[in-house]
């Protein structure tokens, strides 16, 4: 049914009455957070020992920490390197579907390698598995939705080392998406979950081992990492920290805070991740970020960018991430994406029409077995007789 267009009519107006108001706030916020990374930057040290103390008396605080630039760092476009790779993987899955005639899972990551500068032919390459039924229940019963996730992730990094290996270096391998993990709390006992993780820390360790420039980009970024750690400094009670008490700048991100201060190409300082997930990042696996400007001069446009702490402690390997990204967004024009992770996910999606051919190959063969097939849902029955074109995993 579609909405109800004449009684949201008079809502529509009042949230545009309200939006100008709205606007006023968040750029008096900026205002305040700005002025506040000015005095900041000189307090390097003093910062991080509140961020310190903060996570302490606040175990699920998530916010930004020094990483040792200056804070009012813009770290102009490198000298983008004559020889280079890119090796971008993204994943897609069929979800367990309990109202299809079989329950399955299938996780399909594609990868794109690119070769600046050299004479070699772009790449597409696929990696689909299908979970057997007995990787299909956790203790918990049928695998989730976020398990599948977690599975899909490690899959992207394994496919990525598996390709490592023979590709030629400098090395940058890319996904979508934070390289920082998160799933429900009450999903972190559970032995599977905990056995994923840890084989995606060992595919980290992997590239590190060989000497790839590994990061994942966050296209849009939502977060408010940096303005969390400010409104610290403006506690004078830092067990408030992340509560709405100690939240005087809710509402401003950090794409609105570093907005104007980046020229097109420009990255901001580097910044460490503190937060639950990320203690479970140590060493050179330790998770960073920056944000990079790969807009143009009329059209800034942000993004995050996350490393893990072997290339965040390699000046050379961050510009060579730095430049990469930036000669990669380019391609796509003014709607600057990196080209490779775009067609990465080109390779990795699932039509509909497929996942129907799976599920018919996996009903076909059941009944050469002699085994017993379930039926489809009523409700799917019902829902498929209105027409569906792709598949949502």
């Amino acid at each position: 049914m579609p909405v109800d267009f004449p009684s949201i009519q008079d809502q529509v107006r009042q949230w545009g009455e309200k939006a100008p108001r709205l606007i006023q706030d968040q750029q008096q916020r900026r205002t305040e957070a700005l002025a506040c990374l000015a005095e900041a930057s000189g307090k390097i040290e003093l910062l991080g020992e509140t961020v310190a103390q903060s996570m302490a008396l606040n175990p699920g605080l998530r916010c930004a920490a020094p990483a040792g630039e200056m804070l009012l760092s813009r770290r102009p476009l490198p000298e983008t390197p004559p020889v280079y790779t890119v090796l971008a993987a993204d994943g897609s899955q069929i979800n367990p579907d309990r109202h299809a005639r079989v329950e399955f899972c299938v996780i399909n990551v594609g990868a794109f390698a690119i070769y600046p500068g050299q004479a070699l032919p772009s790449r597409e390459l696929k990696s689909s598995r299908l979970l057997s039924p007995d990787e299909l229940y956790t203790v918990n019963g049928l695998v989730t939705e976020e398990f599948v996730a977690l599975s899909r992730d490690l899959s992207e990094r394994s496919f990525l080392a598996e390709l490592a290996c023979d590709a030629p270096h400098p090395l940058v391998t890319l996904t979508d998406g934070p390289l920082e993990l998160f799933w429900e709390r009450e999903s972190r006992g559970i032995e599977e979950f905990r056995r994923l993780f840890e084989k995606y820390l060992t595919e980290l360790r992997r590239l590190s081992e060989l000497g790839a420039v590994t990061a994942g980009y966050v296209d849009k970024p939502a977060s408010d990492l940096v303005v969390r750690m400010l409104e610290l400094t403006q506690l004078g009670d830092l067990r408030q920290a992340g509560k709405p008490k100690g939240r005087p700048w809710i509402g401003l991100t950090d794409t609105g805070l570093f907005r104007d201060a980046l020229a097109p190409g420009e990255r901001s300082a580097l910044f460490a991740i503190r937060s639950p997930a990320a203690q479970s990042f140590t060493g050179e696996l330790a998770l960073y970020f920056f944000y990079l400007n790969v807009g143009m001069e009329t059209r800034p446009y942000l993004a995050r960018v996350e490393l893990p702490g072997w290339v965040a402690s390699d000046p050379p390997a961050v510009d060579l991430l730095h430049a990469a990204l930036v000669s990669q967004s380019r391609v796509l024009g003014a709607r600057p994406y990196p080209y490779a992770l775009h067609r990465a996910h080109e390779v990795a999606v699932v039509p509909l029409v497929e996942k129907e051919q799976l599920e018919q190959m996996l009903v076909a063969e059941m009944l050469r077995r002699g085994l017993p097939v379930g039926e489809k849902s009523n409700k799917q029955t019902a829902k498929d007789g209105q027409g569906r074109t792709r598949y949502k995993g």
